[in-house]
């Protein structure tokens, strides 16, 4: 029986519940951040991420000195390659409408990762040269900050010192304009880390059209908005540099759990006790004087040592069923990069499985809340919760699209 299609209606309340305020005490603050370090910290290059591989052109120049450096990946990457570029021509041969709706967005993503646009280099009639610093007291200037990101859309945000441990080594593209191996310099004293949760109604279908839509759409408005704090920041004399999506150069799930935005999960995600990890991030870099934030702990780690409802769901099989790995020197929990990217190539888009399925994203309602406040202070309210999840909702199924974006996927 073929099924209902997402209403107007659920999606508005999806969307809804995103700025709705959350009736749950805020996470405990703690000293120290909950991912152990466990040697020197190696800095991660963005050309061995494996979407800026996967956007490689066979035969040019980057293509040769990546495969020079890294034979070892050339064959893997090969084959995604062609199974993308297969996928994606026979999708907008089967429907060319509904092939444009994810790419429409995150074209708009791009442009606001242009250098010029972070920067602040772009003319504006509202801009004129700063010379003096608005000097203002810093405690006051955070608050004043983050209200302001709370107005422009920001759920949850917070503050920390820029870890120069946690900054890529190198540029890659598709993630950023700069030249593709132009070392990276971000030396900036603090980051501003900004939470827009996603509309679950549109991420509950998993790794369909509404999932990629809503995935490029998020990523284009928290750019806009790191965009704007940026500028708001330079216009009271003060260097600022917007990491929109685009034109971010950093480790976000290290740099976030310092700011104690959440904890992060086994997905590999920063989880919040607010909304689980169902957002996109945002932020800042400058040299204003701020208060940084402390890092939190809500008991996430042992819920999910205990949980695998992530893990079990993945589709490509990326996020570890066991312990946490020591990577790059610090020992966190583990996903497999490229295993993920294979399956977004095979599907010819996205997938965002993970980011329905987690326990911690339900929407605000006093059940959920009061199942988040036992979870964080009860051990065997962990197994209980998670134990009830698995009663309650089973093995994830992918939900109903809106009937605008209902079209014929390619098989999978």
């Amino acid at each position: 029986m073929k099924r209902k299609a997402l209403s107007q209606e659920d999606i508005v309340r999806g969307f809804i519940e995103r700025y709705e305020e959350r009736s749950i005490s805020p996470p405990p603050e703690v000293e120290h951040p909950t991912y152990k370090i466990m040697g020197e910290v190696r800095r991660y290059d963005q050309r061995d991420h494996p979407t800026a591989r996967a956007y490689m052109m066979p035969g040019s120049a980057e293509y040769g000195e990546y495969y020079r450096r890294r034979p070892e990946r050339k064959e893997w990457d090969d084959e995604n390659r062609s199974r993308r570029a297969k996928q994606e021509e026979k999708w907008r041969q089967t429907d060319p409408i509904a092939s444009q709706f994810g790419p429409s967005v995150f074209y708009s993503r791009r442009v606001l990762g242009l250098p010029d646009v972070v920067e602040g280099k772009i003319a504006s009639r509202h801009r004129v040269d700063i010379t003096e610093k608005v000097h203002a007291d810093p405690q006051e200037m955070a608050r004043t900050i983050k209200s302001y990101a709370h107005y422009l859309g920001a759920r949850k945000v917070g503050i920390t010192q820029l870890n120069q441990d946690w900054v890529y080594t190198h540029y890659a593209h598709p993630y950023t304009l700069e030249p593709y191996g132009k070392p990276v310099d971000l030396n900036y004293k603090y980051i501003i880390c900004m939470a827009f949760p996603q509309n679950r109604m549109m991420m509950a279908s998993g790794d369909g059209i509404a999932e990629y839509l809503e995935v490029g759409w998020i990523y284009t408005y928290s750019s806009l908005v790191s965009v704007i704090i940026a500028q708001f920041i330079r216009s009271l004399g003060w260097p600022a540099r917007a990491l929109s999506s685009e034109n971010s150069p950093y480790l976000v799930v290290p740099t976030f759990v310092d700011a104690g935005v959440g904890e992060q999960g086994r997905c590999s995600y920063v989880v919040t006790k607010e909304f689980g990890n169902n957002f996109r991030p945002g932020a800042v870099a400058t040299d204003m004087p701020l208060p940084v934030d402390k890092p939190v702990d809500f008991g996430l780690q042992d819920f999910c040592q205990k949980c695998q409802i992530c893990s079990e769901a993945c589709p490509a099989h990326a996020i570890s069923l066991g312990d946490k790995e020591v990577i790059r020197g610090a020992r966190v929990w583990y996903s497999d990069g490229d295993k993920c990217r294979r399956y977004w190539d095979t599907l010819g888009h996205p997938c965002g499985i993970c980011q329905y399925v987690c326990p911690w994203n339900f929407s605000n309602h006093w059940f959920h809340n009061t199942i988040r406040e036992l979870a964080q202070r009860f051990s065997l309210m962990r197994k209980l919760a998670i134990k009830g999840h698995q009663i309650l909702y089973g093995h994830f199924q992918r939900h109903p699209q809106p009937e605008w974006v209902n079209t014929m996927l390619p098989s999978h």
